[in-house]
């Protein structure tokens, strides 16, 4: 690793607390300074000792948790180190990597309506909502159905209510006091129509009772083999929450959700902006989205949408339950851009189980911290691409993440990450190739070094081993093409240049 001047690195790591000894060794020039810390304690509990060219720590305890370590570079120059955690008690190393997160959108207002200036990677967005009406609508004159633009009154509490309309919006008070409140499989807020505004609302929800605590299904329907009969389970949009958003080129801003199963969920959206929102707390999903097309979800915050659970046919698991903070069923070219999310079950999930494959949806500069189970999340898809995003431990808590990444069945484009869960990113390739059948492939995202290469396992020449893979539309007409170097050593998996005409030589259809 190289540290720069003034600067320092933090890791993280499990120690069962059982008094086996820990030893910490790292390697570099006069002026690192190494410094280790037990769990729920400000100051070191100890420093390196220097001899020659290593710092060395050893220590035993009977605390168990996580501990940190941190390597300080004392230098006016940068510098070279490495570092070895050792420890038959010892387990999840990893990096904690900092958040650089910048504004999701500034703000303005003239005319009589808001301004949003979104930075993004793919350039600079300029929004701009329907008029704000001057007048407050207090919670007794509201009608079920609601067809124009209306502001929420100071201190008052709103039940459920729909909005129909196009270029309408919604505007929480200035002091965001008013509270729309929603219980069980209902939404506090349906939106339908287009070009609609939903700025400033704050909602509180909370889930069925059946609901709480219990496995989701994030599909319409999920059976469990229960005996004497399946137990069926009815899922998705049907669990109800904060908002139900229905069209296109709309803008849901600064709106908090909390207590309730769905923060805010898009069915067949075009062209949405989710931006600058807090879709925290949540029972199950931050941001739950069905067939969502060429949409922006930018700087939200997607924290602890997590729960533990018993299934229909009696499984307990500690968390999870097919949480996540942003989930995308059948969602095809969206980005999903510095998004914040931390302790939920998986933070960023695009599932392509059922033949609901996402393809093609960018994900850049988003941060995930200390999701239990998996950081990103693509199952049965393609195109997709991660860039400069995060996956770390807590930097408080120091949790650290499980996977920083499973892409089971999926072709994914990598560029510029930093991966810091307790489950290496090579591991994590291993794990999603050894889970299907279908190929699963790591590519690099452009010019940039790719972090890994791997792609299935190698195939074997039989007919039944080559539907998975792209054929020509008539056999016959492929081009006489020499045999693939099927035996692949382990080695190639890290050999971009190798890897990739192995690749390109599997996917080129040819004669058997």
């Amino acid at each position: 690793m190289t540290l720069l001047p003034g600067s320092k690195h933090e890791y993280r790591f499990d120690y069962k607390g059982d008094r086996t000894q820990i030893d910490i060794v790292v390697e570099g020039p006069e002026g690192v300074e190494l410094y280790v810390f037990v769990p729920d304690q400000a100051e070191p509990i100890g420093q390196g000792s220097r001899k020659g060219g290593e710092l060395l720590w050893s220590g035993k305890f009977n605390v168990p948790g996580a501990y940190r370590a941190t390597v300080e570079n004392r230098t006016p120059g940068p510098v070279i180190y490495s570092m070895a955690f050792l420890g038959e008690s010892v387990s999840g190393v990893a990096q904690i990597v900092p958040e650089d997160a910048a504004p999701p959108a500034g703000v303005s207002t003239a005319g009589g309506r808001v301004t949003l200036n979104v930075n993004l990677p793919t350039g600079a967005r300029n929004l701009r909502s329907p008029i704000v009406p001057d007048m407050c609508t207090p919670a007794n004159a509201m009608a079920p159905v609601m067809n124009s633009s209306l502001k929420l009154c100071p201190n008052e509490i709103y039940g459920p209510f729909r909005m129909v309309g196009n270029g309408i919006g919604l505007f929480g008070d200035d002091a965001r006091s008013a509270v729309i409140n929603s219980a069980g499989r209902e939404y506090a807020l349906v939106m339908e129509g287009t070009g609609n505004w939903i700025d400033g609302v704050v909602i509180q929800s909370a889930p069925d009772a059946t609901d709480d605590g219990a496995f989701l299904c994030q599909y319409e329907e999920c059976v469990f083999p229960t005996q004497p009969k399946p137990t069926v389970l009815r899922g998705g949009l049907e669990y109800g929450g904060g908002v139900l958003l229905l069209g296109a080129n709309n803008v849901v801003h600064n709106t908090t959700v909390s207590g309730g199963t769905i923060g805010v969920a898009t069915v067949d959206g075009y062209n949405n902006i989710v931006v600058g929102n807090n879709l925290s707390d949540l029972n199950g999903w931050g941001s739950f989205n069905i067939r969502s097309n060429n949409s922006v979800f930018a700087g939200n915050r997607f924290d602890r949408d997590n729960h533990g659970c018993v299934t229909p046919d009696g499984r307990t698991f500690e968390h999870g339950c097919e949480t996540a903070g942003w989930v995308c069923l059948q969602c095809n070219q969206n980005l999903i851009a510095n998004n914040h999310c931390e302790y939920s079950g998986n933070c960023y999930y695009l599932s392509g189980e059922r033949g609901l494959a996402s393809n093609n949806n960018r994900f850049v500069g988003n941060y995930c911290a200390a999701s239990p189970n998996n950081c990103f999340e693509f199952t049965f898809s393609k195109g997709n691409t991660l860039e400069d995003n995060i996956a770390t431990a807590h930097p408080q808590s120091g949790a650290a993440c499980k996977y920083p990444f499973w892409i089971g069945g999926s072709t994914v484009y990598f560029g510029d990450n930093k991966w810091g869960c307790a489950i290496g990113p090579e591991t994590s390739i291993e794990h999603a190739i050894g889970s299907t059948s279908v190929p699963t492939v790591a590519l690099a995202l452009g010019n940039a070094k790719p972090p890994f290469v791997a792609a299935a396992p190698p195939l074997t020449r039989t007919p039944t081993a080559l539907p998975a893979l792209p054929r020509a539309a008539t056999p016959t007409a492929a081009p006489e093409l020499a045999p693939c170097e099927f035996e692949l050593d382990a080695d190639v998996m890290f050999d971009w240049t190798r890897a990739s005409e192995w690749f390109n030589c599997v996917l080129t259809p040819r004669r058997n």
